[in-house]
């Protein structure tokens, strides 16, 4: 147990010894933060500008239209432009409109419009990001340690959505939204600078070949559909990865109305129940190189979804707040198999293909989330609600035991011809 123990701490602190690595890993941490806080500042400002009940969906809705509407451009500006360049781009734009947002917060000109402009934009920037940053760790880590440099990137993320949303509230509270507004334009800055100083990653790129127009473009930017549609193995994973990611973004969506109008619990408890994840994920993904270490990691990955799976069902069950505390911090470690699946992912797929290959995940994600935030929109009551959740678990569940039963029977001929040797 003590050398497993040992073999899970040297995988888990190997990633991090590229300056590379930690400078990504750093700025995912720091751009979180800001995404933290800017979500608690478009809350207040909605609320402060218009009290009509829809305006907090329509304005998540909103935010979900960029990976819909600009998933397979992102994709292929992933693999067109440098990646380094793209996300320290990205980064710069995120300020620009946020300072913009600045000065008409402070003069008293800002508009219900303009914030739609801004959470839009912000969406773009996030969609991009995200997965750049994911391309940027694929470049950098080698492969058989690119699911510990996950799990660690993972934790960062939580770890830094956490903060943000606690800072952002004290500083609503406290000051004024305006200081949230400054403060997140300083993560954007502080994350481009660091990505800014990669040296060894992010600088290389491909571009369609053969004579220019749009049907060269066009043919290039689908290569990874092909891919796809060519590597059948691949397919399980990635529809995990979409499906994973995709829940993610509903739990971070649900979880205020869930806290607020199902479980009357308050402000406090939402923050308790939020945090609660965020705590799970954390102890998560630092106990998944140990675990993967001395288990079979895909039986490993399909217990953690049908863990996901039987959680949110519970949460469609429970009231109070303990067992929903409980539940959300299990869906919290148990979401740690997304990384399992994104690892593999990565692996199988070139370095130069990574973007076009995630596009149709952006945009497969984004109509989840679309679909999520309408129905929040039309019908938040607590039967929608817990009926959301309980159907999701069901699926989780279904598709974590298709993953831990095709796990065990590759593992049989595997142990049968073990035996033989013997």
């Amino acid at each position: 147990m003590s050398n497993a123990l040992l073999r899970g701490v040297r995988e888990r602190l190997e990633p991090l010894r590229p300056v590379e690595y930690r400078r990504v890993a750093s700025a995912l941490l720091v751009t979180n933060m800001g995404n933290g806080m800017q979500f608690v500042a478009n809350v207040w400002l909605i609320f402060k500008l218009t009290d009509h009940p829809w305006g907090v969906p329509l304005v998540l809705l909103v935010g979900a239209l960029p990976g819909i509407t600009l998933g397979p451009l992102i994709g292929m500006a992933m693999d067109r432009f440098p990646r380094r360049r793209l996300f320290v781009t990205t980064d710069l734009v995120a300020v620009t409109v946020l300072a913009i947002t600045t000065i008409l917060s402070v003069t008293g000109k800002l508009e219900i419009w303009h914030l739609f402009l801004v959470v839009f934009f912000l969406g773009g920037i996030e969609s991009t990001s995200v997965p750049t940053a994911a391309a940027l760790v694929r470049e950098i880590v080698p492969e058989g340690k690119l699911l510990a440099a996950n799990a660690t990137t993972g934790v960062g993320i939580q770890v830094g959505q956490v903060l943000g949303a606690a800072v952002g509230g004290l500083m609503v509270a406290a000051t004024s939204v305006t200081g949230v507004l400054i403060l997140n334009m300083i993560t954007f800055m502080c994350s481009a600078l660091l990505v800014r100083g990669l040296k060894e990653a992010g600088h290389s790129y491909s571009a369609p070949t053969g004579p220019r127009g749009w049907r060269t473009t066009f043919d290039w930017s689908k290569q990874g559909l092909v891919y796809l549609r060519s590597h059948p193995r691949l397919l399980p994973s990635y529809v995990m990865l979409v499906v994973l990611f995709s829940v993610v973004y509903m739990l971070n969506t649900l979880i205020a109305p869930l806290a607020v109008d199902v479980l009357q619990v308050g402000s406090t408890g939402l923050g308790l129940i939020d945090s609660m994840f965020a705590l799970g994920a954390v102890l998560g993904g630092i106990a998944l190189p140990v675990l993967t270490s001395r288990f079979n990691e895909s039986r490993l990955a399909g217990i953690g979804v049908i863990g996901m799976g039987g959680a949110m069902i519970g949460i469609g069950l429970v009231s109070g707040l303990l067992l929903p505390m409980l539940m959300y911090a299990t869906m919290g470690a148990t979401f740690q198999a997304f990384y399992v699946f994104r690892s593999r992912v990565q692996e199988a797929t070139p370095v130069d293909l990574q973007g076009r290959v995630m596009s149709l995940m952006i945009t497969t994600v984004g109509f989840c989330r679309l679909i999520v935030y309408l129905t929040l929109a039309l019908s938040a009551g607590e039967v929608a609600l817990r009926s959301i959740y309980f159907t999701a678990g069901a699926v989780l569940l279904t598709l974590g035991a298709i993953v831990l039963v095709a796990a065990i029977r590759q593992a049989a001929p595997v142990a049968s011809k073990e035996r033989s040797v013997r």
